[in-house]
């Protein structure tokens, strides 16, 4: 009752009147989704406002999903209303009577936070059902969440979907410790600081194969279409001792979509504003033995100037497209055994401006794309306590680039293969053991444009354990890289955890990492240095996590010190070890349900400075919030999303000059279920519109706007 009290109170300041009464609960007959409870709450809610031009009663069943994705519907509404008349009616009525002037500041301190009390406001007790899906990425091995001594993060399939969101890079922006930088719209450069460290010192992988680029300018993730992207990991912190070099930020891993029993298709058709356009059409099924995934996928847009202030050709729309397809088949001859192929490709084009200071360029500067990968696998299980999984794989990124200084284009091509032989065996009473041999191998295209045969390769042993016992849980693992420049390299890592008690779990961790000097590094005329060392890496953290039914609450601390890396250095023209760094900080995040609401918030405050100057490394900021809250009213489902970033510096120096302020952005989704089948998505990104940067001089976009149609059988 108290916090109706509050509701009523935060209500009448904004100007409304509301009342609400509960009727009646029970379970739904029929059948459920797979991990999904349901439940039938009847509720009468009338809501009131001088400005609003009807009353509305519902009644409502709603599902209540366990999932870790957060959703809020936009209007109180029943399953039968007709669906775009309310698409975003009842939030809007809700939230944003009109006002004489658009005031972010004043839309937060009063309707938003109302916004935030409707949660505690229905009476409706949260589910029980524990949110602890299996994850992978964070041993290597399938664990549960609840069982994990790491800081990682899941996106699902159905996330993936409700969220709406365009690409990867939005999806990922959204994330605890992850902080994204654009120079542009879409298909520009984008990058991901995971916990502070370079876009570069976080390994990223598709199905396990390494796509790490050569190229410094961003994260190959930006031409990768959701369409066929079944879930994502974010592992959080240094992983060297189960993935090698690169991972000294942590680990994002893609897996992707598969086929199943039965015969299916998949369709999207999105259209938005600057004439964005999506689409994708797949085709799976299959049986017992044998099951296959077809997919083709397409995207484009209008796009807006890279550039700031820019004239000439500078000034115009830097538009992009990409297209693309995705295959995969899979045999199981038996039970315990698998035997897989997979294939994908993506090509495209994204312009962008000059360089020029100020950007006045009149080149029609672009750069054409393609990424491709492709494996294959087997996983079979030896014995009841041995499985053992082989694969072998390849991606390639290739950027051709033409600009002022290139007119004719230059060309960037980077092949990564990979061999693994992963073994898993299940100890009695132990836990289990992780036993693998890697072989990877970079190399880059053009000779020509290399000093010396453009290619580095690394052998790699691992061994690892994981278990518990009663109260007490452990992980540890080393691993030995021999690479073909620098030689031999070990690294390892301990976590222990302890479980408190039945809701409270804490863990502390110790491991090392490094990153490899790349090909350009090494190899490119004139600036390149074959006597690079790799950086190198050390870091700890602690851990708390309270969780009870599908509520999670944690508090994670670390401090990652990393030595020998690799700049650009101005005297001795050419790259050299010549820095230090400390990248420590605190993450606080909440998951969680209550009836029929969902929400998830994260706080960020990160410290990454150069140890031998005391300054600050640019492009970071030190505070960050990201906020949802979501809501789901029979067939209509949706959300609210806060984003709050505070000031940073373009460079590392803190140079004033290239100070950039902070900033909130307020994005709405919308989604209505016609059917099993068939769903109706709406997307309403940076609401007020709000002016921002994160990279010094490049635009980002305004407000935007994207609806879709999916078809996808259940």
């Amino acid at each position: 009752m108290a916090t109706r009290a509050i509701f009523k109170r935060m209500a009448g300041k904004a100007g409304l009147t509301v009342d609400l009464a509960t009727i009646s609960r029970k379970r739904l007959p029929g059948n459920t989704i797979p991990g999904v409870q349901t439940k039938e709450a009847h509720c009468v809610i009338a809501v009131s406002d001088k400005h609003a031009r009807r009353f509305r009663l519902c009644k409502c069943r709603a599902p209540v999903f366990a999932q870790s994705a957060i959703r809020m519907d936009s209007a109180a509404r029943c399953a039968d209303a007709r669906p775009f008349r309310f698409l975003f009616a009842g939030l809007a009525e809700t939230l944003f009577r009109p006002m004489e002037k658009h005031n972010p500041m004043s839309f937060c301190s009063s309707r938003f936070i109302m916004a935030l009390l409707i949660v505690f406001a229905f009476p409706v007790n949260a589910a029980e059902q524990e949110l602890d899906p299996l994850i992978v990425t964070a041993t290597r091995q399938p664990a549960r969440a609840s069982e994990l001594l790491s800081d990682i993060t899941v996106v699902d399939r159905e996330e993936i979907e409700r969220s709406a969101q365009e690409s990867i890079a939005d999806l990922l922006s959204k994330q605890s410790g992850i902080q994204q930088t654009t120079s542009g719209g879409p298909g520009t450069e984008t990058s991901f600081y995971v916990r502070g460290a370079r876009p570069e010192q976080t390994k990223i992988l598709v199905d396990g194969i390494s796509m790490n680029s050569m190229d410094l300018s961003g994260s190959p993730l930006r031409f990768l279409p959701l369409a066929g992207i079944e879930r994502i990991e974010i592992l959080r912190g240094p992983a060297s001792t189960l993935y090698g070099a690169d991972a000294i930020g942590g680990v994002i891993q893609i897996f992707t979509r598969r086929g199943e029993p039965g015969l299916r298709m998949n369709a999207f058709a999105g259209y938005g504003t600057r004439n964005t356009l999506k689409n994708a059409l797949a085709l799976s099924g299959g049986n017992e033995q044998w099951r296959f995934w077809v997919e083709g996928n397409h995207a484009s847009s209008d796009s807006v100037s890279a550039r700031k202030h820019a004239t000439q050709r500078d000034a115009d729309k830097d538009s992009y497209r990409n297209g693309g397809a995705a295959a995969s088949l899979s045999f199981l001859p038996a039970k315990g055994h698998e035997l897989g192929l997979s294939y994908r490709q993506n090509e495209g084009l994204t312009r962008f401006d000059s360089s020029n200071q100020p950007a006045n360029g009149n080149f029609d500067n672009r750069t054409r794309f393609k990424i491709a990968q492709w494996s294959i696998y087997s996983r079979n299980k030896i014995l009841d306590a041995w499985t053992s999984r082989f694969q072998y794989g390849e991606s390639e990124d290739i950027q051709r680039t033409f600009d002022t200084w290139l007119p004719g284009g230059a060309l960037l091509n980077t092949v990564n293969r990979q061999l693994g032989w992963q073994n898993d065996i299940r100890l009695p009473a132990l836990g289990k053991a992780l036993f693998a041999y890697e072989y990877q191998e970079q190399h880059a295209s053009p000779r020509r444009d290399y000093s010396q045969a453009p290619k580095i390769s690394t052998t790699s042993f691992l061994a690892g354990w994981s278990g518990h016992y009663g109260a007490h849980r452990w992980q540890a693992s080393a691993r030995g890289d021999n690479n073909s420049r620098f030689g031999q390299k070990t690294t390892h890592s301990l976590a222990y955890g302890y479980q408190l008690t039945k809701t409270l779990r804490a863990y502390t961790s110790y491991g090392t990492a490094f990153k490899a000097p790349s090909v350009y590094q090494l190899f490119v005329p004139n600036y390149g240095n074959i006597n690079l060392k790799p950086e190198t890496a050390r870091n700890t953290e602690a851990a708390i996590f309270w969780e009870k039914g599908a509520h999670t609450t944690s508090v994670t601390l670390y401090r990652n010190r990393l030595d020998n890396l690799i700049e650009y250095s101005f005297v001795a023209n050419r790259y050299m070890n010549i820095s230090k760094a400390r990248l420590e900080g605190m993450t606080l995040a909440y998951t969680g349900h209550i009836g029929d609401w969902s929400m998830r918030a994260a706080y960020d405050w990160l410290n990454a400075v150069n140890e031998d100057t005391r300054k600050r490394l640019g492009r970071r900021t030190r505070n960050s919030v990201s906020l949802t809250a979501g809501r789901r009213w029979g067939a209509v489902s949706a959300a609210i999303e806060l984003i709050t970033s505070g000031r940073r510096f373009n460079d590392n120096s803190e140079t004033k000059a290239t100070e950039m302020g902070g900033y909130t952005l307020i994005n709405l989704t919308s989604r209505y279920a016609i059917n099993r089948n068939f769903s109706l998505e709406a997307r309403l990104n940076n609401l007020f519109d709000k002016k921002h940067e994160t990279v010094y001089g490049y635009n980002t976009l305004g407000f935007n706007a994207f609806a879709g149609f999916r078809y996808s059988p259940q």
